[in-house]
């Protein structure tokens, strides 16, 4: 009893020694914000290379650098170059597609542009049984009006110094909006064979669309990682080698090198013009991994007041990484940290010398039913101590979210509008699977637990109009290449005109 006691008392204490939260994060933000730049051009960084390799050598940098910086993170490029398309069916489809950097952008641009061609190169990837599958998803994506990317890489040797954002708006001949959420600096920290005249160092989003784009702005979210002065440490700590050993040894799955960047998580939100008139909103946002699920939460709700007054409809998209956990390097302090200020550890910890079995029963009962259910519905239900949920404040957000004129989410799952007839939440926006919702990344091994429903849509329609229905995952078509086009699957929706 006495040593319960005393556990009780110096969790009380490391709580309340624990370092306040900067409190000027906020204020940061808001000025930036007001120092927004539009460009009707095409993308420049303003940033030299001897200016990068200032960068990635300093967490301060000096205040001219510092403001070039700025105004770049600051900046949106906007490209209108095509007004020529019509509406041919009763709907618009809105696709999202987190492209892991671009790797395979030739490959997707050849579905795009040619989807014959890819169905005949890699249909002998697909099992038979997928084959009808494949080519429903192959086609659902062609189809596009509007195609949401996040992670676009602009002049990094990771992939080949290509601008993936000009190649797909040029093969496409379509309009784009983009804005930059990191520099990169990786490769100048490890010293590769850079080749200077290439290097950009440019990782963004971009939403790219057959209609006009007529005004679009950047929200930077919370800062909730530092990725410049966590990611530039020269030694990890035991543990997080331990972590990786064992990522690679049971799930076959190679934790990435540190990523040394400059920049914040954003939002970037778009109007864009039908030919009949009509004004979407489409935002496209990118919420931190390497952060606990209510630092992510901030995130989030720091984004919604930003698009509380828009009246148009809105579309919510992107990869909103609700995994449940954080992907940051682990440490003894940092898992001493995350068990302390969670209340349910807390609260089992207390327990166990007056309930001696919860610890087993909780351990039991959380374990499965959390990587059976939680990690492919983090918005499943919540039960405190046993099988907490730290992703369901999420969804209460999402669910009590009123915009100023008075319209919500459509949260609906009306089987007879999604696209498999299953119903349930969300499932007109999102495809539901026998068990949550279909999973848009995983890891390798093992099979049943590594699965994760990260990249979603949130449709706000008004009246009858932008009604979402038909929200589809496009698992078989990522898996059709080889390697996969990308460690997340593509997801597309309809919106009712």
């Amino acid at each position: 009893m006495r040593i319960a006691v005393f556990s009780f008392f110096l969790i009380l204490v490391i709580l309340t020694s624990s370092a306040p939260i900067n409190s000027s994060t906020s204020v940061l933000k808001q000025r930036v914000e007001k120092n927004v730049k539009l460009k009707m051009q095409e993308i420049i960084s303003g940033l030299t290379f001897d200016e990068l390799v200032e960068l990635s050598k300093t967490s301060k940098p000096n205040l001219q650098l510092k403001a070039k910086l700025d105004e770049h993170l600051s900046t949106i490029y906007i490209v209108n170059r095509n007004n020529g398309h019509k509406l041919d069916k009763p709907y618009i489809r809105i696709a999202d597609f987190n492209i892991y950097r671009g790797y395979t952008i030739s490959q997707i641009k050849e579905i795009l542009l040619n989807p014959k061609s890819y169905e005949k190169k890699y249909i002998q990837n697909v099992k038979r049984r997928n084959r009808k599958n494949f080519k429903d998803e192959l086609y659902t994506l062609t189809e596009t009006d509007i195609l949401c990317i996040n992670e676009a890489d602009i002049g990094l040797p990771r992939t080949e110094y290509k601008n993936t954002v000009a190649e797909l708006s040029d093969a496409l001949n379509w309009n784009y909006a983009y804005a930059t959420e990191y520099i990169e600096l990786g490769a100048i920290v490890q010293m590769h064979n850079i080749d200077r005249d290439l290097y950009k160092g440019l990782h963004g989003n971009v939403i790219l669309s057959k209609f006009p784009i007529i005004s679009a702005e950047v929200i930077r979210l919370p800062e909730q990682y530092d990725w410049y002065r966590n990611e530039i440490k020269p030694k990890q700590p035991p543990l997080e080698h331990i972590r990786k050993f064992a990522a690679l040894s049971i799930f076959s799955e190679r934790i990435l090198p540190r990523e040394v960047r400059h920049g914040t998580r954003n939002a970037l939100i778009t109007d864009i013009q039908l030919p009949n008139d009509q004004i979407v909103t489409v935002v496209l946002t990118h919420l931190e991994d390497r952060a606990y699920s209510d630092e992510r939460l901030e995130q989030f709700q720091y984004l919604l007041r930003h698009v509380k007054d828009k009246k148009t409809p809105v579309i919510l998209t992107g990869d909103f990484n609700t995994s449940t956990t954080d992907t940051k390097p682990t440490s003894v302090k940092k898992e001493i940290h995350k068990r302390v200020r969670d209340p349910h550890f807390i609260a089992r910890a207390v327990a166990v010398p007056f309930l001696p079995g919860i610890s087993a029963v909780s351990g039991a009962v959380a374990v499965p039913c959390s990587k059976l259910l939680q990690y492919k519905d983090p918005f499943f239900l919540s039960i405190p101590v046993v099988f907490p949920n730290h992703e369901r404040k999420f969804y209460a957000t999402l669910k009590d979210f009123r915009f100023s004129d008075g319209n919500v989410f459509d949260l609906s799952g009306d089987k007879t509008k999604s696209s498999n007839g299953r119903g349930g939440l969300l499932a007109n926006s999102n495809q539901r699977h026998w068990k949550g919702f279909k999973s848009t990344f995983k890891l390798e091994k093992p099979r049943i637990i590594a699965y994760f429903k990260l990249d979603w849509f949130f449709v706000k329609p008004v009246g009858n109009h932008f009604v979402p229905f038909n929200g589809k995952t496009l698992k078989t078509l990522n898996y059709s290449f080889k390697g996969h086009l990308s460690d997340h699957n593509p997801i597309t929706v309809d919106l009712k005109l």
